[in-house]
């Protein structure tokens, strides 16, 4: 074989190593969908995306670059025609909606299908003046949305003025929350007590507030220059974001347009990471929609996407527990603390490990790819061995997966005194001298004598991972 055939060989399995590493390491910060769906066709950009309150059957209500329209499965109703970028139910009848092209905000009644001026000088050219309604005004408002502080007054993003700016619901004064840190804002979400405000020009930034209220604007993610990259969030880049949506605790989907991605915000872990729903083994790069990504909602385990002319749907995959068993012990945790102790109690959950196999056995399998692992709180020690089963998430009880042969094979003297453990600890004596001493443990029993009990533990041991429920593995 000639040189440069060994150095290709070479080259494919450097890349094929690199490749199984990402994958195994990869970022704990991504979010994994079930596959594509198209939900409906419009005739312009979605820009903004609600639950309708009003026909409360299920339809979304819809603001586009030309109009609000209400939808619910193929068909969709005009309800305005002019472009309404944003919008906000401020109730179950009426909806402010942005008029960004005339510079100011209308309220819909739609029990009446009235609309009138609701704030800024509609048609005439924009500006920026805080004061009543016949006197404020706003530059291209883009987003608005409820105050989560004060529900009589609502936020708007008034994009060309690079300003936060308060209406009130009642008068319509408009006043200005804060003119700084804001570069063409758009979208805008609370969640976590904080409001989130995305800019177009490529970041999002957290607004708080102090004692005095005075509001302050925090850069969280992205930056000034566009691009497409993931990793920390004062690192990563978008390409024109519109929308965030809170999906989870401290997590938040972005909407990167003109990459048409999704990205993740993991305001926990400080990072951007990708979201995929294409099947991907290894979510490292997320998956790319048809066409630009500019709005985001969520409604229970359904993720709606507005793109160009068409909304999508993207479904989190069913939520699954895994069955686990587990032994407590009343315990010192301080006593785990040095490794002596922790690779002594490894040893023993090992040994324990045949015993509980001996005694699930026909009835449960404990998993082969899955270790054992262990908890100690409050003076509590709890051991957990996973089994093969899973079971959909409003699964409640476990002790009733268990039939009468395996309680009474459970309760039997000889299994419960099997439970206990041998545990040697370091401790210090007189003269701080180290000494070795073991203590045997009897398992916990709870109010009706059962030790060893069935317990709910997430699928996957790495919560990193996701867990296919058809092949029934974690990847």
């Amino acid at each position: 074989m000639k040189s440069w055939q060994y150095l290709a060989i070479w080259l494919c399995a450097a890349v094929s190593r690199s490749s199984t590493q990402n994958c195994d390491t990869k970022n704990s910060s991504s979010l994994h969908y079930d596959s594509l769906e198209l939900f409906v066709e419009t005739s312009a950009r979605v820009y903004h995306m609600e639950v309708d309150q009003f026909k409360n059957d299920g339809s979304i209500l819809i603001g586009t670059n030309k109009n609000l329209q209400t939808t619910n499965g193929k068909i969709t109703t005009d309800l305005t025609y002019f472009r309404a970028v944003g919008f906000t139910q401020v109730n179950k009848t009426n909806v402010v909606i942005v008029d960004r092209n005339h510079h100011c905000l209308k309220m819909l009644n739609r029990e009446y299908s009235s609309l009138e001026v609701f704030a800024g000088q509609c048609g005439l050219a924009g500006g920026y003046i805080d004061g009543d309604a016949s006197v404020g005004r706003l530059r291209y408002p883009w987003a608005v949305i409820i105050d989560a502080r004060d529900p009589s007054q609502l936020l708007v993003t008034d994009s060309h003025n690079d300003a936060l700016r308060s209406v009130n619901l009642k008068t319509g004064f408009l006043s200005t929350i804060t003119e700084y840190g804001f570069s063409a804002p758009v979208g805008l979400t609370w969640g976590d007590n904080q409001l989130m405000v995305v800019s177009n020009h490529h970041y999002v930034s957290q607004v708080s507030w102090t004692v005095n209220n005075t509001a302050s604007s925090t850069l969280i993610a992205g930056s000034l220059t566009h691009g497409d990259t993931l990793g920390e969030s004062s690192k990563a880049k978008f390409t024109f974001p519109f929308e965030i949506e809170k999906v989870r605790d401290g997590k938040y989907l972005v909407t990167d347009a003109f990459n048409k991605k999704l990205k993740m915000l993991d305001m926990n872990e400080k990072k951007i990471g990708p979201v995929c729903f294409k099947g991907e083994q290894c979510c490292t790069v997320g998956s790319q929609f048809p066409s630009h990504v500019f709005s985001v909602l969520k409604v229970k385990e359904k993720v709606y996407v507005g793109l160009d002319k068409d909304i999508y749907r993207i479904i989190e995959p069913p939520v699954m527990k895994r069955l686990s068993f587990s032994l407590e012990y009343d315990i010192n945790c301080a006593l785990l603390a040095d490794d002596r102790s922790k690779i002594m109690l490894s040893r023993v959950m090992k040994l324990k490990l045949q015993k509980i196999k001996m005694l699930l056995n026909p009835y449960f399998a404990l998993s082969s790819t899955l270790r054992p692992s262990y908890n100690c709180t409050n003076k509590v020690l709890r051991l957990f061995w996973p089994t093969n089963d899973v079971y959909p998430a409003d699964t409640i009880q476990p002790s009733t997966l268990m039939n009468d042969q395996l309680k009474k094979k459970l309760l039997q003297t000889k299994a419960i005194k099997a439970m206990g453990v041998t545990l040697s600890f370091k401790s210090i004596k007189a003269a701080s001298s180290l000494v070795s001493s073991t203590r045997f443990f009897p398992a916990r029993k709870n109010t009706s004598g059962e030790v060893l009990l069935p317990v709910f533990t997430p699928p996957c041991a790495d919560e990193r991972k996701r867990y296919d429920a058809v092949r029934k593995i974690c990847y």
